[in-house]
């Protein structure tokens, strides 16, 4: 991982220049090769932003015992795709929107919320992906104001912005019985036109260079087949989540098609986490279709990490690295190392048109 110098040169020009609010005489000129990453999602991708939702995140251990030996709001046991990237690309790993004293946002901002869907009423309370756009907004004024109007429309211009979000959003309505096919075609457009809109909002700032991660295998997830005891992956979240990422697809050819300059790398994560999941021993890993902390059928249940009075609550693997599941629906830290990987520089039936090493080093 780089770390940033707290006494490098240009971290005390920005701190000064932002803190005294000097005039543009006193900003930093970032290096011409700089990239930032601005990451949008759920928990999959969230670094830490439910912390700070009135005490919402996984603050507690288990979670963060791989690697940082401290949990850190992260729902794995270690690092998360955000992480890995970051560090193929060189730079730290991107902080969360809602961390205090978090101000300089030159190398990116995490805007992930666990929890969050597309649409607002899927989880209240968490940041839905409007907001999260919303406090994008605020950072394009902070930017502006740190590095004035042109450098900071290059800085958005050059940088990455990462999504993964949808499966909460499916999740939800897998759970209602009354939701009837002709409604979950009208939900997924919504989901989509939402999706779409706030590509478009980016682009406006001047974003050209978008990643995604198509929506995961939620039928295979250890948490919905606990509520079935099913063995094998559940039909009806499969078809709606492949419905999902076909169309996905299609809306992201149409807008290469309509804005210029529009890039995009689009990551099979479901294909890729499904192959896992069905054929663990093929990747490393000795256990795919349970999870490696919870209670009940598969450990599917969310009680990783909680306790009952005096009485552990749930079961720990004493070897996380040794599953593709850490938890009900969250990867380990070392089956998100074999998705990150494959995300960053993928063959092109997994990641494609483009992958994230060529956004990052595209000018």
């Amino acid at each position: 991982m780089l770390h940033v110098d707290s006494f490098s040169p240009l971290f005390l020009t920005l701190s000064f220049c932002t803190i005294l609010l000097l005039p543009p005489s006193c900003r930093a000129e970032l290096p011409e090769n700089h990239v930032a990453f601005f990451i949008f999602g759920d928990s999959l991708l969230d670094a830490g932003n439910n912390i700070y939702l009135n005490g919402s995140g996984t603050n507690y251990l288990p979670y963060g015992e791989t690697f940082f030996k401290r949990p850190t709001g992260r729902v794995c046991d270690g690092r998360i795709v955000p992480d890995f990237i970051s560090e193929y690309a060189k730079l730290p790993y991107i902080k969360p929107y809602l961390e205090p004293r978090f101000t300089d946002h030159t190398n990116g901002v995490n805007f992930a919320s666990a929890g969050a869907g597309v649409l607002p009423e899927t989880h209240p309370g968490t940041l839905y992906l409007k907001l999260q756009l919303n406090y994008f907004e605020e950072v394009v004024k902070g930017l502006k104001q740190q590095l004035g109007d042109g450098d900071a429309r290059k800085l958005l211009s050059k940088a990455v912005y990462l999504f993964s979000i949808g499966g909460n959003d499916y999740n939800a309505i897998q759970n209602n019985p009354k939701a009837a096919a002709s409604f979950r075609k009208m939900y997924m457009t919504m989901v989509l036109g939402n999706i779409t809109a706030g590509i478009k909002q980016l682009y406006a700032h001047g974003g050209r260079k978008f990643a995604f991660q198509n929506v995961g295998p939620i039928g295979c997830m250890p948490g919905t087949r606990a509520s079935s005891g099913s063995e094998g992956c559940l039909h009806d979240p499969t078809v709606i989540t492949k419905m999902h990422n076909i169309a996905l697809s299609r809306v992201l050819k149409r807008m290469e098609q309509g804005l210029p300059g529009f890039k995009y790398a689009l990551f099979d994560y479901y294909t890729s986490l499904t192959m896992r999941t069905l054929y663990s021993s093929k990747f490393g890993f000795k256990v795919g279709m349970s999870a490696c902390c919870g209670s009940g059928p598969f450990n599917g249940q969310f009680t990783c990490g909680k306790k009952n009075g005096t009485t552990s609550s749930y079961t720990l693997c004493s070897d996380p690295s040794e599953y593709v599941w850490f938890d009900a629906a969250h990867p380990t830290e070392t089956a998100n190392r074999q998705l990150a990987s494959l995300l960053w520089d993928g063959p092109s039936h997994t990641v494609g048109p483009y992958n994230m090493k060529m956004l990052f080093e595209m000018s």
